[in-house]
């Protein structure tokens, strides 16, 4: 098996730390590691370290070599421009199948993950692996029991059981519903039978291929002439073929429409989407407690996320609850801890504003 690290979204929900220059995944958002660095050092056990590739956003290659030193060169995907995660992992595929064939299986992962048990993640790549080698015909996808309502996900139903091994299993996908509403969101909770989608995909190139050229036919074509242009040293060209695609999310370029859908489940991996301050609050803090980071000062509050990423002063906090406080070296983002996830509609009023130097 091969692992794809994506790592080039921009992580516009968690501005202002993460900036189009400098976005979440090479940011230490927990603790003092950065959620790519993190992520590598999660997989870098279950396959050969030459086996990791990363794809990332060509402006971004320098940094993302600082951060992973170890990464041979040979492994980095550059995308041109973020075309969101159909195109990405379409230029994966095109790339990876130029080099190991059909046979070969991928297990493409965000690399903002926080996973708590890494010998659990292990255990559901195997499994997941294993089950891909004998069902090559399946998409598979890593799922985990929602703990919390977030109407943020993709929320999947089981179907009959497929495989089994220890603690983790396979079902297969009977239906799947995407971002619900609140109240729906809780009853799907509720009943047990859903699982949250976690973003990563597990597939064997030759069956993913087919799904591109029959479902996405002219974003396969062009993928497998940008990766032609790439080897032929056409960056030029490559780069003006990739940024003419349609953005899209590869759930409505592919997984929507594929026949064949399943689920690895665990209940032991210990999974969060680190995307949502929301989502780091509740992750890394008691409810009713403060999560601080930098040089902050607390009187009479409560329940709040303040991190004071600022060289040049101290952040004071007096008899509030229930917000999300973000200064920087050049912006202050202030906001409810149950609205925080809707700063992307404050980076379009920064835009109309003429401040795109702030995002």
């Amino acid at each position: 098996m091969k692992i794809v690290i994506r790592a080039g979204g921009q992580g516009s929900r968690l501005w202002p730390m993460s900036r189009q220059t400098w976005p979440k995944q090479f940011q230490r958002v927990v603790g003092d590691t950065s959620m790519l660095r993190a992520t590598w050092e999660r997989v870098k056990d279950a396959v050969k370290p030459e086996d990791i590739f990363v794809s990332v956003n060509k402006d971004l290659v320098t940094r993302l070599k600082e951060e992973l030193p170890e990464l041979l060169d040979a492994n980095i995907i550059a995308e041109s421009s973020a075309r969101n995660t159909g195109p990405a992992m379409c230029l994966e595929v095109a790339w990876l199948k130029t080099l190991f064939g059909d046979e070969e299986i991928i297990a493409s992962i965000p690399a903002d993950d926080y996973i708590s048990d890494t010998s659990a993640f292990h255990d559901l790549l195997k499994l997941s692996e294993n089950f891909i080698k004998d069902n090559p015909a399946h998409i598979l996808t890593p799922a985990v029991r929602p703990a919390v309502l977030d109407t943020g996900y993709s929320y999947f139903k089981t179907g009959d059981n497929l495989a089994k091994l220890g603690e983790e299993a396979i079902y297969r996908v009977e239906k799947m519903i995407e971002k619900p509403e609140a109240e729906h969101c809780q009853k799907l909770i509720d009943s047990g039978d859903y699982y949250c989608h976690t973003g990563m995909y597990i597939w064997q190139l030759g069956h993913i291929s087919q799904l591109f050229s029959e479902l996405q036919n002219v974003m396969w074509i062009t993928c497998q002439d940008v990766v032609k242009l790439i080897n032929s040293k056409e960056h030029a060209k490559a780069g003006d073929l990739y940024d003419a695609l349609t953005k899209m999310t590869i759930e409505s370029a592919i997984t929507d429409k594929a026949p064949s859908v399943a689920m690895s489940v665990s209940d032991r991996i210990g999974w969060s989407d680190l995307g949502k301050w929301h989502i780091i609050k509740r992750m890394l803090s008691e409810e009713g407690h403060n999560l601080i980071k930098g040089e902050v000062i607390v009187n009479e509050a409560k329940n709040n996320l303040i991190y004071n990423m600022s060289n040049k002063r101290v952040v004071v906090v007096n008899d509030v609850e229930d917000l999300v406080i973000i200064d920087t070296n050049d912006t202050v983002y202030i906001s409810s801890l149950k609205n925080s996830a809707e700063v992307k509609k404050c980076l379009e009023k920064l835009r109309e504003a003429g401040k795109e130097e702030y995002l």
